[in-house]
């Protein structure tokens, strides 16, 4: 093999990890999670259902499933949690929190991860880059957002190629649920805190 050959092997297989999915799970941690008993699925216009009806309900599915394992249960009015998601299917999706209906969590940081290939944000707008699917959870009284799961790569042209992919991305963000434990602890005790004060 000649040497420009096997650099150009090396490169290749360098980017190969790039390439892949990540995902990554930003929370605010002033809010007690602990204290949600219940939740609503709430769709949005930046969904699967015009790419692929069978993809959405497979979403759907899943996230009812995961919500429901977490604790939650599901109403049809007054829940303590609204959980949405949006795709940037169809290029990069641009999510402005007003027009969602929910304003940004005030100790809710995205920190380096989100120049990192996610897209960016203003004070009050987000981009995302095309594959990237988002899930939101917001508290439905305080109308604020209080969890966002991000997965690059992981909705392809081909609605075929999908299904593996978004499980995939759905099983890593809900383990992140377990990232917020140390989130909850601080705001019980803080809650805790000021009632005995």
């Amino acid at each position: 093999m000649k040497t420009q050959q096997i650099l150009f092997l090396f490169l290749f297989l360098l980017a190969l990890p790039a390439l892949g999915q990540k995902v990554h799970v930003d929370y605010d941690g002033a809010t007690a999670f602990s204290e949600y008993r219940t939740f609503q699925f709430f769709e949005t216009k930046e969904d699967l259902r015009d790419f692929s009806l069978t993809s959405h309900k497979k979403v759907v599915r899943q996230l009812r499933d995961y919500a429901q394992e977490g604790g939650l249960t599901e109403v049809e009015t007054d829940p303590d949690v609204y959980i949405a998601y949006h795709t940037a299917d169809r290029g990069d999706l641009r999510l402005t929190l007003s027009d969602l209906g929910y304003a940004y969590g005030p100790d809710f940081s995205l920190g380096s991860y989100w120049e990192g290939g996610v897209g960016n944000r203003t004070s009050n707008s987000f981009t995302f880059k095309e594959g990237t699917m988002i899930i939101d959870v917001w508290d439905a009284e305080r109308k604020q957002l209080v969890w966002r799961g991000m997965a690059t790569a992981t909705v392809a042209k081909d609605p075929d190629k999908n299904d593996k992919k978004i499980e995939k991305a759905l099983k890593k963000m809900t383990k992140n649920w377990e990232e917020m434990y140390g989130g909850r602890v601080r705001a019980l005790r803080k809650l805790k805190e000021a009632e005995q004060e």
